[in-house]
């Protein structure tokens, strides 16, 4: 009995002198879970969580007195809301908007922007229309096609068509787009594509949750249009930028572009040269300045994500034979205009080095949700899979693969499909928003023919039970 006595007094000795990993830990959530007005609403808020901020969108019946609101707001466990929860509101004199402050328990703030709108302004949420697994895609999962992004991208006037789709929340709820090659012109009512101009990069403004409201930032117009972001004085058929990935840092927009350069005459005869730096003004959108050669390793920026730990992570892939390399960038303090640091075999070092962390990944698209990092990213080859992994690290490893997608077999043949991207402007909770790229192995397909302008151009999808 006495031994007994001793070995439970020891044991708990030991056991209060062990450090309890998650001792002093606080959380860095800091989102609006839900959002709702006392009276008046009609149907559930919208609710869109960005990286820097994000949106929610309200719509109530009738015309209700809004110079006075209480909303019920619930935030992520820990985190603290400005205005407080009772705290009335005066949206009517803020032309029906609103911004919230969340800070987080670790002291992390983030915006969220409220916007009310009567029932009859917008309908709540996009059209969709389901699309049909039969065994194609994981059971669990259930896929949309959007149908008014879809639409929307239908274009027959100025900007008809590109690759490269990116999209990016800024801090006051408007959306930028950019877009690669893109063409520029006129399109006939039976989506023919005549007299038009390819130029290497593009981009628009999305006012709000209108679809009409998109704002070309090209100069020009029609096939008369030019290039949003030169390289330089260089030959724009020699030198170019493919615009990639972007984020909001310090008030300012910073986006990662590929620096391309022609190496011959042929389709597929250019290189990457260096990954470049463009900032942007805001709310403005001027281009303030751009810095070259920011790293001359790999491509970085075919995609990045802002992580929890104060880093934000640029993700690289190389092909090899048959399969792909990921590799992975990272810069302190979410600046990607610092110091960047590379992942190698030994971990972080500001040496550039290429080491592999994933294979048999073509775009990759890595996000931080509820504790986990997932990656998603398109079948290499062209393949139609589209696939999510997951992991407790930026850096993988990456496991639990399962297929979120399939595209159409009709995609195949005289066509490829490349650049899946998860649009976390457009994603709601609960869903991601996925838009991935056609285009006709032959080239000179994409004009002079009834529904040439449908050859070249994104489609999307919105993605139910994706974890």
């Amino acid at each position: 009995m006495n031994k007994m006595i001793m070995l439970l007094i020891a044991g708990g000795i030991l056991t209060s002198c062990m450090k309890n990993p998650l001792d002093g830990y606080k959380s860095q959530e800091r989102a609006i879970l839900s959002f709702r007005l006392p009276e008046g609403q009609a149907g559930e808020a919208e609710i869109v969580n960005g990286a820097d901020s994000a949106t929610i969108t309200v719509w109530v019946e009738n015309d209700p007195d809004l110079s006075a609101v209480s909303p019920l707001v619930t935030v992520s466990k820990g985190a603290s809301v400005l205005p407080a929860k009772g705290v009335k509101v005066d949206f009517a004199s803020n032309g029906n908007r609103y911004a919230y402050r969340v800070t987080s328990e670790a002291g992390i703030a983030k915006y969220w922007y409220v916007r009310i709108l009567k029932k009859d302004e917008q309908p709540a949420g996009p059209r969709l229309e389901l699309l049909q697994s039969n065994g194609r895609w994981d059971p669990r999962v259930t896929v949309y096609s959007d149908l008014d992004y879809n639409e929307y991208l239908t274009r027959y006037q100025d900007w008809n068509g590109g690759d490269g789709c990116y999209s990016v929340l800024l801090p006051d709820g408007r959306i930028v787009w950019s877009f690669q090659d893109s063409f520029f012109g006129q399109v006939s009512a039976d989506r023919n594509r005549t007299n038009n101009v390819m130029l290497r990069n593009a981009a628009h403004l999305q006012l709000d949750t209108s679809l009409q409201s998109f704002i070309p930032l090209n100069p020009g117009t029609g096939n008369q249009s030019q290039t949003w972001i030169k390289y330089g004085n260089a030959p724009e058929d020699q030198d170019w930028y493919w615009p990639g990935t972007g984020q909001v840092h310090n008030g300012k927009f910073q986006m990662l572009l590929s620096h391309v350069r022609k190496t011959g005459g042929g389709t597929w005869d250019f290189m990457h040269v260096s990954t470049d730096l463009a900032i942007f003004d805001l709310p403005s959108m001027q281009l303030s300045q751009l810095i070259k050669d920011k790293d001359l390793n790999s491509n970085y920026s075919a995609g990045s994500m802002k992580a929890p730990d104060g880093y934000t992570y640029m993700y690289s892939t190389e092909n090899g034979f048959l399969t792909s390399f990921m590799y992975v960038a990272r810069a302190a303090g979410h600046d990607l205009t610092g110091n960047w640091e590379y992942y190698g075999q030994n971990g972080w070092s500001a040496t550039p080095e290429k080491f592999n962390v994933c294979n048999d990944i073509s775009q990759p698209n890595v996000f931080y949700k509820d504790g986990k990092y997932y990656l998603v990213s398109q079948q290499i080859i062209f393949g139609l899979d589209i696939y999510i992994y997951e992991s407790s690290t930026p850096v993988g490893p990456w496991t639990n693969k399962r297929t979120l997608y399939r595209i159409p077999e009709k995609y195949t043949g005289d066509f490829i499909s490349y650049n899946a991207f998860v649009h976390h402007a457009l994603s709601r909770e609960g869903e991601l928003v996925i838009s991935y790229n056609i285009n006709p192995v032959d080239f000179n397909t994409n004009f002079n023919k009834p529904g040439s302008a449908d050859r070249y151009r994104p489609y999307f999808v919105r993605v139910f039970n994706w974890k």
